[in-house]
């Protein structure tokens, strides 16, 4: 059975909901304020469509990989690869997703973090979960270390003390997973339709735009495999 968070399917109505758009950008705009002050306790995002992510590296402590369903708003039921860790750094972030808006056309809506220093990890975030349908490492690629299970099943996989099932993943066979006590992702780009985070998170440096494709709007990347610099 697809999994449903918090009661509803994935997915932001854009085109539907244009009167509130002025209120939306007002309170992301209060959301930005929280989180350079380091207060605001969860952020959950649903995306009805995948959005582009890039990383110069994530590092995670009780990671876990594991195939796993979500229902998208308007698409149907789609098969994921839901990956999770208790406590993560992040050597920058760039996530982005263009939308059509009336009259305006393609914006690219992006939101970008870090502090442009390749040698530190200054984001930081807990109890974090991300649906990912493309994850790719390039150089260094992805490492795993410590006590690492290959193949085992995806509601096993353990990624919070104390919780059964922690990635929402389907029961019985056929749906396998990746557990490991820590794990490092190098130069990390990817799509994702969902991005949790339960806990405190840090996002230092962080900027959100929207701009029009016309007025040079770009996105994190164009290809996972392109020479586009990952953040930091």
């Amino acid at each position: 059975m697809a999994r449903r968070r918090w009661g509803s399917a994935y997915g932001t109505r854009w085109r539907q909901a244009m009167p509130l758009m002025l209120v939306a950008f007002a309170v992301m705009g209060g959301m930005v304020t929280l989180l350079r002050q380091d207060v605001l306790a969860a952020v959950v995002t649903y995306q009805g469509t995948t959005a582009k992510f890039s990383s110069g590296r994530v590092s995670g402590q009780d990671i876990g990989f594991g195939m796993a369903q979500v229902d998208v708003a308007g698409v149907g039921t789609r098969n994921v690869l839901a990956a999770g860790f208790a406590t993560g750094t992040l050597d920058g972030l760039c996530v982005s997703q263009v939308q059509t808006l009336p009259v305006i056309g393609d914006v690219v809506i992006k939101l970008t973090a870090g502090d442009g220093n390749s040698t530190t990890r200054e984001i930081s975030a807990t109890n974090v979960q991300l649906d990912i349908t493309q994850l790719r490492g390039s150089g260094t690629g992805i490492n795993l270390d410590g006590r690492v299970q290959i193949g085992m099943a995806s509601q096993d996989v353990t990624t919070l003390a104390g919780v059964d099932n922690p990635l929402g993943a389907p029961t019985g066979t056929g749906w396998w997973g990746i557990d490991a006590t820590a794990g490092d992702i190098f130069s990390a780009k990817g799509y994702l339709y969902d991005a949790e985070i339960g806990g405190p998170i840090s996002l230092p440096g962080l900027r959100i735009s929207v701009t029009p494709k016309a007025a040079g709007g770009t996105e994190c990347w164009s290809t996972p495999g392109d020479a586009t610099p990952v953040p930091h």
